[in-house]
C-alpha cells in the first residue's frame, strides 16, 4: 500500500461543500494510500455515503480524545478553547508518524502534526492574536502560549505557515489568502457531481443551499434564500404562467436554524414554492434535472470587501445545476463569477430587480433558455471529479518525492 495520509475535519455535521470535499478526497486517496478520517465525534458512516454519493469503505474513520482536564484547566485559565483543543488534537495525531497531513477543518488552529501537510482553504480566516489588558492577563497568556509552543514547537497564532503548502477551492479564495496570510496558494476547483443528463425541464426555478441561521455580522456564511423568495414572491406573472420555486438542502442542526427553515416555509403560504428539506440524493438529483433555472444568492446584502467571508467561495451546487442543464441565474460576487460567464451560460445579478428581470428574461425566452442550457452543460466539464483527482493526485506526488517536512 502507499502512504500513511489523514484527513482533518471538525464540522462534518455540517454536510456542506466543505464536508463533501473531504470525502471525495478521502475516498479517492484510499485507492492508493492508507487514509485515516480525523473528526471531533462519531459519524453515521451509512448516511455519508449515500447523501454524498462516495465509498468510505477503505477510509478509517478515527475520532479524537476530547480535552482532557489537565487542558480544559488551561483553557479556562486563559479564556480561549479553540487553540487548547487544536493543542489536543496536534498531540493526538503526530503520534501516528503520518507521511502527510491535510487539514480541511474550517477556521483550524492546528499546526500541523506530520512530517508534510496540506492547509485545504475554503476561505481564509483571520489569524487571531490574543487581546491582552493588564498585566494579570499578559501573564496569563504568556503562561500558556509558552506552552503551546513547548509542545508543538510553533510559534503561537500562526500556524498555517507549518504547512507545506495551501490550497485554495478558488480564485476567490486565493486572492484572499495572499491578503490576509501572505501566502501562495495552489488552486484547485472543489469536485462537483454531474447531475446530467437533463431531463424534460418543467417551469421550476431551484434553489439548493444549506438552512442555517445567521450567528453574526462578522464570520457567518449563510445562502440567502429569504432573499429568493421574496424575489419571487413579487413575480406573479410567472406564477400566472406555472413556474414554481424550489428549495432544498440540509437543515442545521441547532433550534435556530430549524427555526429559520419553518419561518420560510410560513412566509411562503399561498405562493408556489416547494421544499425539500434534507433530500436524498436521488431527490436531488431528480430536481436538478427537472429544473430549468438555478437561482443562487450567496453574498447578496454584504459589501464584498468589507465582509468576504459572506460571499460564496466557490459555488458546487452551481456547477451541480449547470451540469443537469439548468441555467445559473447568480449574484454577481466572489467564486460565481469564476464558473457562470454573464450573458454566455447564464446570468449574473447585482440587486433583487436585476435577478428578476434575468430570469423574466429567460422564463420568457425558450430559445435563450435551452441555448444557454446547453452551454451551461459544456462550461461545468472543467469542474467534473475527474479533474479534482488528477491535481490531487499530482500534488500528493510532488509532496511525497519532494521530501521536505512543514516545519
Amino acid at each position: 500500500m502507499g502512504s500513511n495520509i489523514g484527513i482533518y475535519n471538525l464540522h462534518m455535521r455540517a454536510m456542506g461543500g466543505g464536508e463533501k470535499l473531504t470525502l471525495v478526497l478521502a475516498e479517492h486517496l484510499s485507492l492508493a494510500h492508507n487514509v485515516w478520517l480525523f473528526c471531533s465525534e462519531p459519524l453515521d458512516l451509512p448516511s455519508l455515503e449515500r447523501f454524498f454519493g462516495v465509498d468510505l469503505s477503505r477510509v478509517t474513520v478515527r475520532p479524537l480524545n476530547k480535552v482532557g482536564l489537565f487542558l480544559r484547566a488551561l483553557a479556562k485559565v486563559q479564556g480561549r478553547r479553540g487553540p487548547l483543543l487544536s493543542l489536543h488534537h496536534f498531540r493526538q495525531v503526530s503520534k501516528l508518524n503520518l507521511d502527510i497531513f491535510i487539514n480541511n477543518s474550517y477556521a483550524s488552529g492546528l499546526v500541523c502534526p506530520a512530517t508534510r501537510g496540506i492547509f485545504m482553504c475554503m476561505f481564509p480566516h483571520p489569524i487571531q492574536r490574543v487581546s491582552i489588558e493588564g498585566l494579570a492577563q499578559r501573564i496569563r497568556t504568556a503562561v500558556v502560549d509558552l506552552i503551546e509552543q513547548q509542545l508543538t514547537g510553533s510559534s503561537p497564532g500562526n500556524n498555517v505557515d507549518s504547512y507545506s503548502m495551501v490550497i485554495a477551492i478558488s480564485r476567490y479564495s486565493a486572492d484572499w489568502v495572499r491578503r490576509r496570510w501572505g501566502r501562495r496558494s495552489e488552486i484547485i476547483y472543489p469536485p462537483c457531481d454531474d447531475m446530467g443528463p437533463p431531463a424534460a425541464k418543467a417551469r421550476i426555478i431551484l434553489n439548493v443551499g444549506r438552512f442555517i441561521a445567521a450567528k453574526d455580522e462578522e464570520e457567518w456564511h449563510h445562502k440567502g434564500q429569504q432573499n429568493l423568495l421574496e424575489a419571487f414572491k413579487r413575480m406573479s406573472d410567472l406564477h400566472k404562467d406555472g413556474w414554481e420555486l424550489h428549495f432544498t438542502g440540509s437543515v442545521g442542526i441547532d433550534n435556530n436554524s430549524a427555526e429559520f427553515a419553518q419561518t420560510l416555509v410560513q412566509d411562503s403560504g399561498g405562493f408556489p414554492v416547494r421544499f425539500h428539506f434534507n433530500a436524498a440524493r436521488e431527490e436531488m438529483s431528480d430536481l436538478y434535472r427537472r429544473a430549468a433555472i438555478y437561482w443562487h444568492a450567496t453574498g447578496y446584502g454584504f459589501d464584498a470587501d468589507t465582509y468576504p467571508v459572506k460571499q460564496e467561495h466557490f459555488g458546487i451546487t452551481t456547477v451541480e445545476a449547470m451540469s443537469a442543464g439548468a441555467v445559473p441565474v447568480v449574484y454577481s460576487s466572489g467564486g460565481q463569477k469564476e464558473i457562470v460567464t454573464d450573458g454566455v451560460d447564464g446570468f449574473w445579478w447585482a440587486d433583487i430587480d436585476g435577478l428578476i428581470n434575468q430570469t423574466r428574461t429567460l422564463a420568457n425566452d425558450q430559445a435563450l433558455l435551452c441555448e444557454m442550457s446547453r452551454r451551461a452543460v459544456l462550461t461545468c466539464k472543467r469542474f467534473e471529479k475527474a479533474s479534482f483527482t488528477a491535481r490531487i493526485d499530482q500534488v500528493i506526488g510532488e509532496l511525497l518525492s519532494e521530501g521536505t517536512g512543514c516545519y
